[in-house]
């Protein structure tokens, strides 16, 4: 049933995204599996934050967590290069993929309980975080890490084989489903040898510095300021308009240390 039961979710997410009838366009949806009992789940509250739900607190008996990323097309990122305000397509784009990833959110789980008797649970696209403390309790973007789709750069977006510029949505099952391989490439250049700092430039807040401590490379207060002050729609979007947009420029494998 597993099988049948994954078919079924990236066919979903596929035909829904499809179907959307959205003005913004998409490249290809990615979707990954990560187990409920992962040890990262745990380590979110350490380096995220402590109230941050583990998948059980989402749905008793949860076992399975499935995370998908929706890729803006490259005219949306292009057009949001420069200027501090987003670009009218690039608010376009966070307003409706919201809304998809919502409606993808509200649908699958009452399509899985009438299909294959699973129950499934999960958070709004967004707005679930706290303005003040700038955390939330339940990452998207996390779960999407865990699934194995992709790793944290600098500018703490997450960078898939697909890019950073897009939005994560992710849910909570209690079925078994066998989870995706996480790559142990490094996707960052900055973290990989330091030679790009496109983010740092673009940021029109300031709001990104050089530092492999996550603590300290984003301020976060900064961020929203600047997003509260330009945006209408909450977003600004321009640090995900560089090299990792499309992508990783990074090719070489992480190296680690025994």
């Amino acid at each position: 049933m597993a099988d049948d039961l994954k078919s079924f979710i990236d066919n979903y997410i596929q035909e829904q995204v499809a179907g959307a009838g959205t003005r913004t366009g998409y490249r290809p949806v990615l979707v990954g599996y990560a187990s409920a009992d992962d040890p990262l789940w745990a380590e979110l509250r350490r380096v995220a934050d402590p109230n941050h739900a583990l998948p059980a607190d989402m749905l008793p008996g949860a076992r399975s967590a499935v995370a998908f990323f929706l890729p803006f097309e490259r005219s949306v990122v292009k057009s949001n290069r420069g200027g501090r305000a987003p670009s009218p397509e690039w608010a376009l784009a966070y307003r409706e993929t919201n809304a998809l990833i919502n409606r993808i959110l509200q649908g699958l789980p009452p399509a899985l309980l009438e299909n294959f008797g699973v129950r499934a649970s999960a958070a709004p696209a967004t707005w679930n975080f706290d303005p003040v403390t700038m955390s939330c309790t339940w990452s998207h973007k996390s779960a999407c890490a865990i699934a194995g789709l992709g790793s944290f750069g600098l500018h703490h977006l997450l960078i898939t084989d697909a890019g950073s510029a897009g939005r994560c949505g992710s849910l909570v099952v209690d079925a078994a489903l066998e989870p995706t391989p996480r790559i142990t490439k490094e996707r960052c250049v900055y973290f990989e040898s330091g030679e790009c700092s496109y983010c740092i430039g673009a940021c029109p807040a300031g709001a990104i510095h050089p530092s492999a401590d996550a603590k300290l490379s984003l301020d976060k207060q900064a961020c929203w300021a600047h997003i509260q002050a330009v945006s209408d729609d909450d977003c600004c979007g321009k640090c995900s308009t560089g090299p990792c947009a499309f992508g990783s420029s990074v090719r070489r494998p992480r190296t680690t240390t025994t």
